[in-house]
């Protein structure tokens, strides 16, 4: 599975979202982003999300294709914990605040 770089234009927001396993619809978390395609014209799809990943309009996001769910998702293999997605500060692992 390759990553592609996109561009978001939107916040992350719950949207709706097709199931293609349950047939239903779903509420999942997701924001609008602009895909540089390589052979294709730029277009602007549906990313889906987790409240934990970093998604700030206007700056570089890496993407691949979920081919469960038919559609794109925000790169799995990196987590970045920031003041922005985590509650109560950082500290090291002897208590001390980092």
């Amino acid at each position: 599975m390759s990553e592609m770089e996109a561009i978001p234009v939107t916040a992350p927001e719950i949207r709706t979202v097709f199931n293609p396993v349950t047939l239903e619809e779903d509420e999942h978390l997701g924001y609008q982003a602009e895909i540089q395609y390589k052979r294709k014209p730029p277009a602007v799809r549906l990313i889906m999300c987790d409240r934990l990943d970093t998604v700030n309009v206007g700056e570089p996001v890496m993407i691949s294709y979920h081919m469960g769910m038919k559609c794109y998702q925000h790169a799995r293999h990196l987590v970045i914990s920031n003041d922005e997605n985590c509650i109560g500060g950082f500290y090291y692992t002897d208590g001390r605040e980092a």
